[in-house]
């Protein structure tokens, strides 16, 4: 064969493979973009199959775990002032907010945690948070004033000051952690702000809504047929379940999303999830 011959079909055979590498790299580049990233694969995975119903506690069956269940790690959420000034018996102080997330590693990771503070909303948010990163976690329902007069508490409160024992750190997702640890900064930020710990009250949501604040929009996650807020109006409507992260693309990151509903805990999830998403997220108090 001559040498001209050969050189011919060498580029004959290379140009097909060529084709092929380059197909295949594109194919690449496409698969890459079109990957959820891991974050929002996370956050989706656990917030799609949620019961919410599983990360609550009555506040009877809260004193009754405390009395009889020896494994259980109580949170105590308020300020260490009021913690001292009284609490249930063998909880451990961790304020809400920075503090919470500075003392995580010392929460157990393998034994069933309950977490109570003055307000449901506050005790609520920090079992979803703990929840996503994988503890054990229930929220009493009720706050400290309310669990204090019922029955069972009288010798089951204490003073002074609890310590932690050593335990083993979290097994939690470093992509998590850094937004974990990003959500507990805008609390900081939020400080003292009309929408301090991610909750706005009914009075400061109507002024919102009256002075049409176009930075702000409201979600109602209840069914709109039980929608009678003052926003029902202008409200989106996304029913809390796993299908409605299909509905946030009706959602603008540019604004703050107002959720608000009925159940609590409800409330509470879907503005976490919106949170780990990107969004600007707060609770209303009806």
């Amino acid at each position: 064969m001559r040498r001209k011959d050969v050189t011919c079909l060498k580029t004959k055979i290379k140009t097909p493979i060529l084709v092929v590498l380059f197909i295949c790299m594109v194919a690449g580049l496409i698969s890459c973009s079109e990957e959820t990233p891991r974050l929002e694969q996370i956050t989706n995975d656990f917030f799609k199959t949620i019961d919410t119903n599983a990360y609550v506690i009555s506040p009877e069956d809260f004193i009754y775990q405390a009395r009889s269940n020896p494994d259980l790690f109580i949170v105590d959420l308020r300020e260490p002032e009021e913690y001292t000034e009284s609490h249930i018996r063998y909880a451990l102080n961790i304020p809400w907010g920075m503090d919470l997330w500075a003392n995580i590693d010392k929460i157990p990771y393998n034994k069933p945690v309950a977490v109570y503070a003055d307000s449901e909303y506050l005790s609520m948010q920090a079992t979803a948070l703990l929840a996503l990163a994988g503890f054990q976690v229930k929220s009493v329902t009720a706050g400290w004033e309310e669990i204090c007069f019922l029955d069972g508490m009288r010798d089951m409160k204490e003073t002074g000051y609890n310590r932690f024992n050593q335990v083993p750190p979290p097994d939690i997702d470093p992509d998590l952690r850094v937004a974990l640890e990003q959500y507990f900064k805008k609390i900081d930020v939020l400080d003292r702000s009309m929408m301090d710990e991610f909750t706005v009250n009914i009075e400061d949501a109507v002024f919102m809504f009256e002075n049409k604040e176009e930075d702000k929009a409201f979600l109602c996650v209840d069914s709109a047929s039980t929608d009678e807020s003052p926003f029902q109006a202008v409200s989106v409507n996304i029913p809390f379940g796993p299908e409605m992260y299909f509905s946030f693309e009706n959602l603008r990151l540019e604004q703050y999303i107002l959720v608000y509903g009925t159940n609590t805990q409800e409330v509470v999830f879907t503005m976490m999830w919106l949170q780990m998403l990107g969004f600007d997220a707060v609770i209303i108090q009806l």
